[in-house]
């Protein structure tokens, strides 16, 4: 067998493949190059996770003093192989938890049917529009924002291909859903507009749902929701007059939470087994510090008894205000997540602790852009 290759269940590890000339090792062992300074996290953290999936090779009787040259051969086919055994490696040992076998679906089908959501709104989004499209929306390269779009429309196909294989682990059946982004696709400020709520979902459901999941499984969750934030971070800078990274912190929404937002872009018949949340509307346009928020949603015909909470990364406990005083607070930047309550009581900004009985609507998500950068400037100067 070649020294550079092993087998574990059934899954060929030919992620990474190293090969220096002028040497052969001979005697194979395991080594992760902490003398090079060289890391591969994928590689890396299937190899915790699952021990037999290793690297082989052996420097002993090389210098590493010497100027070396080590050329990586990486296969898209063989990165998802690593990520699906990571995340079936993590199903495994709480198969027989039926309670635990029963989280993992339920959190892994939903992120499956997000990250189709995902996908298919970026492809028609890529098929759609034009160079002259961008440009008109005053980027200084559409090829920069295709290109981008393109690449992230493609990690979405990846992260759906992985969760079935999660899926399949736990005795799961993936959903195939439909999807209508009509409202959404209208010209590229409303497509790039809607593609920033979307990526900052992708990472507030997985935050989210961490806390459902066993600690065995949060890991494998964890390598899909930092590839979302970077998504999520390019989606701010495109903004144009957004931060591309608002705050220090993220903020966690449920399951339920997630699909309020993000239902309304389901089309036809699509049962997760979750109920959401009476879907929240913010009306206004180009909300700043200071702005008096209207809402619509369900059940909500005046402000008497409402109140809005406000949440914004990093807080612990919401911003509380009647809803006929809902002004954006001074000093908000970023992302802010909007609930009606009936209560003077704050929500928690603790996803665990989070009350639900006095909740009437939301979350809804709107940014407000109070602190623009140059990055975002120099991309798109003339949002």
């Amino acid at each position: 067998m070649d020294p550079h290759q092993r087998v574990s269940n059934g899954i060929e590890d030919t992620a990474l493949r190293v090969n220096i000339k002028g040497y052969r090792p001979k005697s194979p062992s395991v080594l992760l190059f902490p003398s090079l300074n060289f890391s591969f996290s994928l590689t890396s953290f299937a190899a915790r996770l699952h021990p037999p999936l290793v690297i082989a090779c052996d420097f002993s009787e090389y210098s590493l003093k010497q100027n070396l040259r080590l050329p990586l051969e990486m296969r898209y086919s063989s990165i998802l192989a690593v990520l699906a055994s990571s995340l079936l490696a993590s199903a495994r040992p709480v198969r027989q938890n039926r309670r635990d076998a029963a989280a993992i679906q339920t959190v892994f089908q939903f992120a499956q049917v997000l990250n189709q959501l995902e996908s298919s709104f970026y492809s028609q989004a890529i098929s759609k529009f034009q160079d002259s499209d961008f440009t008109n929306a005053g980027f200084s390269s559409s090829q920069m924002v295709t290109q981008i779009l393109t690449q992230i429309q493609a990690d979405e196909d990846t992260h759906i291909q992985a969760l079935q294989g999660g899926l399949n682990g736990v005795g799961g059946s993936p959903l195939q859903c439909n999807f209508n982004f009509d409202n959404a696709l209208t010209d590229v400020p409303t497509t790039l507009a809607t593609a920033r709520t979307v990526e900052f979902l992708g990472v507030s459901a997985f935050l989210g749902a961490a806390n459902l999941l066993p600690n065995d499984v949060v890991d494998s969750a964890g390598i899909i929701l930092t590839v979302e934030a970077r998504h999520s971070t390019l989606l701010n800078v495109f903004s144009g007059t957004g931060s591309s990274i608002p705050s220090p912190f993220d903020i966690g929404l449920t399951p339920q939470e997630v699909l309020g937002i993000a239902g309304g872009f389901i089309s036809g018949s699509c049962d997760l087994g979750i109920t959401a949340t009476n879907p929240l509307t913010v009306t206004n346009q180009n909300i700043t510090s200071g702005t008096l928020l209207a809402v619509t949603a369900n059940g909500i015909s005046g402000t008497d008894n409402l109140f809005c909470n406000m949440l914004q990364g990093g807080n612990t406990t919401m911003t509380n205000l009647p809803l006929a005083q809902c002004n954006v607070p001074t000093g908000t930047n970023g992302p802010v997540a909007l609930w009606i309550t009936n209560s003077s009581t704050p929500l928690s900004g603790d996803v665990t602790t989070r009350a639900t009985d006095a909740q009437v609507a939301g979350p809804a998500i709107f940014f407000v852009d109070s602190q623009p950068e140059a990055l975002g400037q120099m991309v798109r100067p003339n949002a």
